[in-house]
């Protein structure tokens, strides 16, 4: 009995095949890379990318999407492409209270991010608004923390009274 092309391609089955869940991730990690390193050119093509990846395939749900219009943005700012980079923190925004919502701490980073552009932009009252709310999403984030180590903290002395 000779084996079927199956039995040696295993990985070819189209539950394995690649998606931009799997695709994004990557992506992101390399145009970080080039951020990181103050190398702009490339990394902005690479968000762009992911960005266009993101209007093209829905219900992508990963954070690097998210993460991605954040470092687009600042990368605007950076440049000096004010306007633009509005948009982009805009974009951020909205994606992120979509996809990880408004009690995440990637909301509170996009807030404190765009309210600098804001300074740049001379909207003092504006940016004063949004350092606001990215503290209280900072303050909420605390207390949860300190309240899921209280918790953890009683179910361990619970298991180890009884």
């Amino acid at each position: 009995m000779e084996p079927s092309e199956k039995d040696w391609h295993p990985l070819t089955s189209a539950s394995t095949k690649p998606s931009a869940e799997h695709l994004i991730p990557g992506l992101y990690a390399l145009a970080r890379c080039w951020f990181d390193r103050g190398d702009y050119a490339p990394a902005e093509k690479i968000y762009r990318l992911i960005i266009n990846i993101d209007d093209q395939v829905k219900n992508i749900t990963c954070t690097e999407v998210v993460l991605s219009a954040l470092d687009m943005a600042r990368l605007l700012m950076e440049t000096h492409r004010l306007m633009e980079a509005e948009h982009m923190y805009l974009r951020a925004i909205n994606r992120c209270t979509r996809c990880l919502g408004q009690q995440h701490s990637v909301y509170a980073r996009i807030l404190q991010s765009y309210a600098e552009l804001l300074r740049t932009m001379n909207l003092e009252k504006e940016a004063a608004e949004l350092e606001d709310r990215a503290r209280e999403v900072k303050s909420m984030q605390r207390m949860e923390t300190r309240d899921e180590a209280a918790f953890s903290d009683s179910a361990v002395s619970s298991a180890t009274i009884g």
